[in-house]
Order: C-alpha cells, then sequence, then structure tokens
C-alpha cells in the first residue's frame, strides 16, 4: 500500500523542507523529491508519529509499540509518479489546504535538528561510556535505567558494575545489548537488521557518550534514529563501539561465533566477539577455548598482550611455555581430495576476499602442503611450542596454518598444554579457578582491541576463589590499561566491588518495582577499599550476623540522638532502612534487638 505525499503533508501540517529533513535523518534517498511522489504506508505511519511528539525519543518509542509501526522497512520508500511545481505549496493559499510549511513548531524543530554539519567529535579525547538504556516495559512505557556518568577525558577502562537478585533481568539485558550494537552496526553498513531481536527485546534505545559526544539511538523495527549532541543526524555519523561478550558460567546467555569460519551467523562479524565457555552452540570444551585463546593471541599479538600474558602466567603460577598438541584428520578420497577440500574453503574464507586468485592458489598450495607433510610423518598427535619470551607468535607460518586447517576441519584439537614448576598440565587438568582467571583476563584484554569497546562480563565470579574474585578488577585493569572501553559487570561478589577504581567505576543496584519493571539505584560513592561488611550492607542490603558496620551505624545513630545533631526525619528514615536490613539478621543478633529496643522507645 501506498498514499501521495502531498496527503501526509497536510494530515502532518508540516511543509516540503521538514518532510525532506525526516528523510535524511531515517537515512532514506529522496530522488527528485516531489509533492506527487508516492510513500508506503509505513513510512507515512512513521513520519505521523515524528510530528506528533515533537522528536521526543521516548514517546515515540511509546508511539510505536502502541500504534505497532510496522518493523519491515519499506523496499520503495519514494516512488515518483508526475512533475508538479514545487511553488505551489509555498504560495498564499497554502494553509487554507492545510499545509502550513512555516507556522508549525515541529517544522521549525526538525529543521533545527537536522543540520549538514558533522559532529563535532574531539579527537583530542578518547573516552566511551554507556550512560543509559532505554527500555519499553509490559506496560508499553518507555523509561530510562540509568547506568554511569563519568568525567572521563583520558584513554582509561571504565567500570560499571550491575548487581540485583536473580531472576531481576541482568543476563536477558545485557545479552539484548549485544543484538542492539550488533544491528545498529549492520544498519549503518547498509545490512539487513534482524527481525526477531527488535521485535521481542525490551531494549529500544542506548544514551552512550564517545570521543567528547553524546550519541542517543533509539530503535524502530529496522530503522534506527539518532541524535548526536542533541541534534537529529543520519545514523551513519554515529562512531559505534565494538562488542566484547564474556559468560565463563554454564547457563551462557550470549550469542555465541562459529569455530569453523565457512560457517556464518549474524554474529560472525569483526565488530563482535565471544569469549566465554561455550563452543559452537551448547558445546563446553576447555581445550576448545584454551585453543580459540592462543588463536585470538595469534591475531593480537604485541608487547603488551605478551606482559598480559606473562602477568596472569605468574599470577596463577604457571611458566612462560605452552604447548600446542593436535592431530590430522584423514579425508576419505569418495569425499574428495585434501586439495579440492583446502580449496573450497579458502575461496569461501572471508578473511582470504581481497586477494588476487594468484595469491588465493598460493594459500591454498601452502596449506596443502603442510598439511601433506604432516600426514606423511603419520604421527598419531604432533606438538607445536610457544615460549611466550621468545616472540615466537608474532609472524609464525605454523600456527597460521595449524589455526586455518583446524577452521577447515583438517586438524582436531587434541589439548592445550601448560606447565607449573616444568610439570605438564592440559588445560583440562587445571583447576577451575585457574582456568577461568587465564581465559578471561586474557581472552577480554585480547578481544578489546578496537579503539572503543563495550565489554560485557556476566557473573565473572565463578570458580573464583574470594582471594581472586578480589582481584580480579585489579588484574583486568592492568590488562587494559590504556584502552578506550567500557565495562559492564553483572555479579553477586561483593568482593568485586571493593576492588573497583577510584573515579572511573559505577555501582548500581537492580530491582523490578511493583509492577514487575527494572529499575536502577545508583550507589553515589566510591567503592575502592571498603571492607566485605560495608559492601554487603550499603551496597546489597544485606547485614551478616555480628555485622560491625552495622553496629556501627546504629552506635552513630544513638550519638547523633543523643546530642540533638539529628532531625527527626532524619531518624525516622535511618531507622527505616536500618530495620529493612535487620531482616537479614537472626532473631538472636545481638545489633538486631539493640535496634528494636531504640525502634520501641522513638516511637513512645
Amino acid at each position: 500500500m501506498s498514499v501521495r505525499l502531498n496527503k501526509i503533508l497536510r494530515e502532518a501540517n508540516i511543509g516540503l523542507q521538514a518532510f525532506s529533513a525526516i528523510l535524511k535523518a531515517l537515512d532514506i534517498d529522496e530522488p527528485n523529491l516531489e509533492p506527487s511522489a508516492k510513500i508506503s504506508d509505513e513510512l507515512a505511519n512513521l513520519i505521523l508519529n515524528l510530528r506528533s511528539e515533537d522528536l521526543d525519543f521516548i514517546k515515540l518509542i511509546e508511539k510505536s509499540v502502541e500504534k505497532k509501526v510496522s518493523d519491515s522497512a519499506p523496499k520503495t520508500p519514494l516512488k515518483i509518479l508526475g512533475n508538479l511545481a514545487l511553488n505551489e505549496y509555498s504560495s498564499p493559499d497554502c494553509a487554507k489546504r492545510g499545509m502550513n510549511p512555516s507556522g508549525n513548531s515541529f517544522t521549525k524543530t526538525v529543521e533545527n535538528y537536522t543540520t549538514l554539519e558533522e559532529p563535532q567529535y574531539k579527537e583530542d579525547i578518547k573516552n566511551f561510556w554507556i550512560e543509559e538504556l532505554i527500555l519499553v516495559t509490559s506496560q508499553g512505557k518507555a523509561t530510562r535505567l540509568p547506568i554511569a556518568s563519568f568525567d572521563s577525558q583520558d584513554k582509561a577502562p571504565l567500570y560499571s558494575v550491575l548487581i540485583g537478585c536473580n531472576g531481576v533481568g541482568k543476563s536477558t539485558l545485557l545479552k539484548e545489548m549485544v543484538d542492539f550494537f550488533v544491528d545498529l552496526h549492520a544498519y549503518i553498513g547498509k545490512l539487513k537488521p534482524n527481525m526477531s531481536s527488535a521485535t521481542k527485546a525490551s531494549l529500544k534505545g542506548v544514551k552512550y557518550h564517545i570521543d567528547g559526544v553524546c550519541c542517543e539511538v533509539i530503535r524502530l523495527g529496522r530503522t534506527f534514529l539518532a541524535k548526536i549532541d542533541n541534534r537529529l543526524l543520519p545514523s551513519k555519523k554515529l562512531r559505534v563501539p565494538s562488542v566484547v561478550a564474556c559468560n565463563f558460567g554454564a547457563f551462557d546467555k550470549f550469542p555465541v561465533q562459529r569455530v569453523n569460519g565457512s560457517s556464518q551467523t549474524r554474529y560472525d562479524v569483526p565488530y563482535y566477539k565471544y569469549v566465554g565457555a561455550h563452543v559452537n552452540g551448547n558445546i563446553i570444551s576447555s581445550s576448545a577455548i584454551a585453543f580459540r585463546l592462543l588463536f585470538a593471541l595469534k591475531e593480537n599479538i604485541d608487547d603488551r598482550q605478551r606482559q598480559n600474558l606473562s602477568s596472569i602466567l605468574d599470577f596463577i603460577g604457571y611458566d612462560h611455555l605452552i604447548s600446542l598438541n593436535y592431530s590430522i584428520v584423514l579425508k576419505s578420497k569418495k569425499n574428495g581430495s585434501v586439495h579440492d577440500h583446502v580449496l573450497q574453503h579458502v575461496q569461501k574464507d572471508k578473511e582470504y576476499s581481497k586477494l588476487t586468485p594468484a595469491q588465493r592458489s598460493n594459500k591454498v598450495k601452502e596449506l596443502y602442503n603442510f598439511y601433506k607433510k604432516k600426514e606423511f610423518a603419520q604421527q598419531a598427535t604432533y606438538c607445536y611450542e610457544i615460549d611466550i619470551d621468545q616472540n615466537l607468535l608474532v609472524g609464525d607460518k605454523d600456527l597460521d596454518y595449524i589455526y586455518k586447517l583446524k577452521q577447515y576441519d583438517l586438524i582436531q584439537a587434541a589439548s592445550v598444554v601448560f606447565y607449573k614448576n616444568g610439570k605438564q598440565i592440559a588445560s583440562e587438568e587445571m583447576s577451575s579457578g585457574e582456568f577461568a582467571m587465564l581465559s578471561m583476563v586474557l581472552s577480554i584484554s585480547t578481544a578489546a582491541s578496537d579503539s572503543h569497546t563495550l565489554i560485557l562480563i556476566d557473573e565473572p565470579e565463578l570458580s573464583l576463589h574470594p582471594n581472586w574474585q578480589m582481584t580480579f578488577i585489579d588484574n583486568l585493569d592492568r590488562a587494559l590499561k590504556d584502552q578506550v572501553c567500557h565495562l559492564l559487570i553483572a555479579t553477586h561478589s561483593h568482593m568485586l566491588v571493593s576492588d573497583l577504581p577510584m573515579n572511573r567505576s559505577s555501582v548500581s543496584q537492580w530491582e523490578k518495582d511493583k509492577d514487575g519493571n527494572l529499575i536502577a539505584d545508583q550507589i553515589g560513592e566510591n567503592t575502592y577499599g571498603w571492607s566485605a561488611e560495608e559492601v554487603l550492607l550499603k551496597v546489597f542490603k544485606t547485614a551478616t550476623d555480628r555485622n560491625r558496620y552495622f553496629g556501627e551505624r546504629i552506635a552513630k545513630l544513638l550519638e547523633q540522638m543523643g546530642n540533638d545533631t539529628i532531625s527527626r526525619e532524619a531518624v525516622a528514615d535511618e531507622l527505616d532502612e536500618l530495620q529493612e536490613i535487620s531482616l537479614h539478621l537472626s532473631d538472636v543478633d545481638p545489633m538486631k534487638m539493640v535496634l528494636n529496643t531504640i525502634i520501641d522507645a522513638y516511637k513512645r
């Protein structure tokens, strides 16, 4: 279905210039725009929603949910039917026909928001962080969920810890953030965004800061609208972060990338990297994880990564030597020759897509010869040793061949072997804590190699001893030194909170309101160096029996009441909060008894 442009102009009470501005904001071409053009019903509805809500993104999202604006992008947004003179719509009798191109407030708003100026990114400022998320509730209302607010102008990792009870929706929302940015990248690159993630997700918008500029992006079906420093501009003007997702738990919700290079999904893109326990779907394999880590290092190894690898091996008490054990997969002749198998995969391999035919032919020859040499040797397994201190990862052809032939299913990973005081320890024999610390820190620091990175980490404390939980952030911070990234860490560990760097971190407590909608309570203090009891009480709102900090708060309140230095209203508020916290204490805890005595006396 379609409708004439002049009809929409009359219904929306806007002029042709305003309409043109909206099309530019939507990244829709306008070839020879004329009032006689026809536009799709989907686009017409979107224009009417924009007009009626004066470019308020929150209200626009709610309108789209209420009226169910189509998620399908118009295949032919504009169709020229004739050649009418444009001056007809600027004539004095325009207003008589309901066409007021200059007097409508929305017309002026669009003209002010839309400009040919470039966004004023600051090249001397390199920073990135998420300020807030825009969610749609089950009641169809759009709300803003605050994440962080920083004043950072230096290249440095920023941290936001997200805490909340089980089932509040932390993991789900982190996964939706992956989909949002993957689809935004695809939209800007003129690819087809995913439909399912658009219709099912509660996340509809993100407000973030990048290189001194504030960007706010919302999603309406397959369309993304962007404000850059409060100006409506084409989405292609956005600087968009890459995304790294990390979860080493068994119930990981993050999308997993394929190990096999010939099998591609919407997540097999350079701007998204998964680092976690799963390989090719729901398979969990420590050796596969170790292989993936080594291959990631192969791609990104430099002095910083070499130092990171050495540092984390020292931390867990391991030597600077790694062995990669593998075997050759023998191919049946009836399934075609090995040479043809390699040729087919090289031709499909995106990494080689820009090579000339001669260069691709040479790659096929190199890979085939490496395979045949190993096949001729007829060994059960082969060993490739990596001495971290000897620079063997850089430009090493053998490791490149192993990596590619594994992608092409011609090499099978046997094991990755580490060494502790000279003794061999296979990756699957390492303790879960050792392997998790090594894998998480190295995988995240290696993946965060782009200029701006959003790093999503779900429950990193799994398998980590409390002492290692306390040092996890510190290890990660050293590994990410000088990287422009924002880490969102969903956790239940109070140990992580006390290790957050000052002035580069925030803590939010997520919970659901009476209607089941997600809300956030920001902790407005630096938590670095807090005791475990203090974190549990002030952040997690949980008091342990004999909690020293809880007792100190009661003592301070009594002192203020005795000195008459606190108002009656403040006393009531403090008692209410302390009483709520005391619900977690046993009935025989002395501090609970003291608190109840104070409350009884206060009420008299």
